[in-house]
């Protein structure tokens, strides 16, 4: 289950990701964002108060509880997590209270996935944090986050598999193309692992389906990720481009048990 996920990564650490393992009595309901860059917008639009500012058209499931960020990160130059503040556009900024480095994982870049596959001083590395969210339409809130430097078919492929992770949130995007980073995958994959994982709400550019080269190698390396592409999917909240990602609108899509195609 997830808990035995999050315990794999925490490895032997005593830290403030022990702490907060420790301190759930049931499994936290977590959201995964591949591809996820600097784009930390994620904790505001899936937030418990942004729910109940912005209702959905019908019935939504309960927010998530820990973030799960996952990118192969393969710039030389970032400044990212370089400070405090990771975010601030003016209406909304997320803090770093908290950061704990957790221990490394062993994954590979595959050629046919990412653009660049040369090990850089981010790869495989894996972080805690605990971060403060101030939005002035919402108020402050907090979040917990892991970041996880790697590849996503290979974490979901080598991880989250083995683990049988619960994801109920996934986030698709601008997915494979952030800040310039590029990718032969354009995340068509996840579509058939949605019910696999136990997904209940998809938060999409509208590009989800869309399979690139890369996909096609995650469907071969991975077996176990051609478990089911029929699903329906029922769109209850949307966001103009423009307040995310500038690449479609974002729409939130409850995963239906139907076994009709989206």
């Amino acid at each position: 289950m997830s808990i035995q996920l999050l315990k794999e990564l925490n490895g032997n650490n005593t830290g403030i990701f022990s702490q907060f393992i420790n301190t759930q009595k049931t499994c936290p309901r977590i959201a995964w964002y591949p591809s996820a860059g600097s784009d930390f917008r994620a904790l505001l639009f899936l937030s418990p108060l942004y729910a109940k500012a912005n209702p959905a058209n019908s019935p939504e499931p309960s927010s998530p509880d820990l973030f799960l960020f996952t990118d192969y990160f393969p710039w030389e130059n970032s400044k990212f997590l370089d400070t405090a503040i990771i975010h601030d556009d003016g209406r909304s900024k997320v803090t770093v209270e908290e950061i704990e480095e957790l221990p490394k994982i062993d994954l590979p870049l595959h050629k046919e996935i990412v653009d660049f596959s040369k090990i850089k001083i981010t790869t495989n590395r894996v972080v805690f944090m605990n971060v403060r969210i101030e939005s002035k339409s919402l108020g402050t809130f907090k979040f917990p986050i892991v970041y996880i430097f790697s590849e996503n078919e290979a974490f979901f492929c080598e991880k989250m598999l083995p683990a049988k992770a619960k994801i109920s949130h996934i986030i698709h995007i601008r997915y494979g193309g952030g800040l310039g980073g590029g990718g032969k995958a354009r995340g068509g994959w996840i579509s058939r692992i949605l019910k696999q994982v136990g997904c209940e709400v998809l938060v999409s550019d509208g590009r989800h389906n869309e399979m690139g080269s890369g996909d096609e190698f995650m469907l071969n390396y991975c077996k176990e990720a051609n478990a089911d592409d029929k699903f329906s999917l029922n769109i209850i909240r949307t966001v103009k481009s423009e307040s995310w990602s500038n690449y479609g609108n974002v729409n939130w899509n409850v995963v239906a048990k139907s076994q009709q195609t989206s």
